[in-house]
């Protein structure tokens, strides 16, 4: 799937992760998003147009998923903790997708909090690394 895709128009700001049934784009909350914010900044903004671009080549279903580091979140009422934070960045993407031309009926959106770290909590790199969305492709049979 993913050597169909035209992956080099992503630049460094996406990183393109295979797995066996899947291929997810992998974007650090800080590009998307100002901190503690689930309003997509312009940089967000210009990020996933060019993502746009290669969801437009396929008809997967997009799972738009919503990671935090295991801080916790800043005296908000907005965002409470981090599962509120997660899901309100997701559906940002979700619905900043849908607006440009994804079709809805390919879109879903999941918040996982701080429950599924890529690197370790206990460090500022590690907990930069787990602040991100994830866009998976699903591949199909």
């Amino acid at each position: 799937m993913a050597s169909a895709l035209s992956l080099g128009d992503l630049g460094n700001d996406v990183e393109v992760v295979i797995h066996e049934r899947s291929v997810s784009f992998r974007i650090n909350s800080e590009i998307l998003f100002d901190s503690s914010q689930a309003d997509l900044s312009r940089s967000g903004l210009s990020v996933l147009r060019r993502i746009i671009g290669v969801l437009s080549e396929t008809g997967h279903e997009v799972t738009v998923e919503g990671h935090t580091d295991a801080v916790p979140v800043r005296r908000n009422a907005r965002y409470p903790s981090n599962w509120e934070l997660s899901s309100a960045r997701a559906g940002s993407v979700v619905r900043y997708l849908q607006a440009n031309g994804i079709h809805r009926s390919r879109l879903k959106a999941v918040g996982y909090a701080d429950t599924r770290p890529i690197a370790d909590n206990n460090t500022p790199v590690g907990r930069a690394a787990n602040r991100r969305v994830e866009l998976m492709l699903e591949k199909r049979d």
